[in-house]
C-alpha cells in the first residue's frame, strides 16, 4: 500500500506536544479510526475528505487501514493540488487520495498527497494522555516551490491539522466523561462506520489476555496492489 512513498526520506518539519488530554488514550485512537462523527466535528475537514469517498483499505495485521479517494479541492490548505504530490507518487492513484493508518497500539497517521500527519498518544493514567503531534514533508518542497513558499505551506498544513486535533479533543474528552455516567451500559458499533474500533479493540482485548500473537486478517476483498480502485 505504502510501496510508491518515499518514507525514509521525509523529515519532521513541525511538531507540537499536547499536554494534560481529559481522556483514556484509548479514546483518542478510536476516535481517529471512525469517520462517522465527521460532518458535525469536522465540517472543513469534510470539505477535502468527504465521508463518501471514505473506504477500508484493510490488510492483515495489527493495524487499521482507510483512505479517502478521491481528495476534493474544497479550498483548505490541504486540498490536492495547493503542492506537488510526493516523489514516487505522481503518477499514482495516490497522488489524488490520503490514506489513514492507526498502527497498533498508538499511533496514527495521514499521508496526504504532499504531506504526512502523525501523532503518538501517549497514556498518563487512565484519564489522561499526551499526544505529540508531527507533520512530515519532503526534501523536494523547498527545492520546488522555495523556501518562503515551502514553510509557508507547511505552516498550512500544520494549522490545519492541529484545528482538527482540537476539535476533537472536545468530544474525546466529552466521550470520557460520558463513559463515567452510571446508566451508560456501552453500546452497538455501527458496522458501516465503525468496524475499524470494532477491529482495535479486539486488539486491545487479545492484549489484555495474552494473545499478543493474534493477527487479525484482512478484508476478503483487499488487494494491496489495487487498494484505491
Amino acid at each position: 500500500q505504502f510501496r510508491h512513498y518515499p518514507l525514509d526520506e521525509t523529515y519532521v518539519a513541525r511538531r507540537s506536544t499536547l499536554d494534560n488530554i481529559q481522556a483514556n488514550w484509548k479514546i483518542l485512537l478510536e476516535n481517529f479510526s471512525e469517520y462517522y462523527h465527521l460532518p458535525a466535528v469536522h465540517p472543513e475537514l469534510c470539505t477535502v475528505s468527504g465521508v463518501a469517498e471514505h473506504y477500508r483499505t484493510q490488510g492483515s495485521g495489527k493495524y487499521l487501514g482507510f483512505a479517502t479517494a478521491p481528495l476534493s479541492n474544497g479550498g483548505t490548505f490541504v486540498d490536492p493540488d495547493v503542492a506537488p504530490p510526493l516523489p514516487g507518487i505522481e503518477n499514482t492513484r495516490n497522488a489524488l487520495a490520503a490514506r489513514h493508518i492507526l498502527i497498533y497500539p498508538n499511533v496514527f497517521m495521514s499521508f496526504y498527497p504532499h504531506h504526512i500527519m502523525r501523532c503518538i498518544v501517549e497514556p498518563i493514567d487512565a484519564n489522561t494522555s499526551r499526544e505529540h503531534f508531527h507533520v512530515l514533508a519532503h526534501p523536494t518542497l523547498h527545492e520546488r516551490l522555495g523556501h518562503e513558499k515551502a514553510e509557508e505551506l507547511l505552516d498550512n498544513f500544520f494549522a490545519f491539522h492541529t484545528k482538527v486535533n482540537s476539535e476533537d479533543m472536545g468530544i474525546c474528552e466529552a466521550v470520557q466523561r460520558g463513559m463515567h455516567a452510571q446508566p451508560y451500559l456501552g453500546g452497538r458499533l455501527s458496522f458501516r462506520f465503525e468496524e475499524t474500533i470494532h477491529r482495535y479493540q479486539n486488539m486491545v482485548v487479545d492484549s489484555l489476555v495474552n494473545k499478543h500473537n493474534n493477527v487479525p486478517p484482512a478484508d476478503t476483498d483487499f488487494n494491496a496492489f489495487d487498494d484505491l480502485s
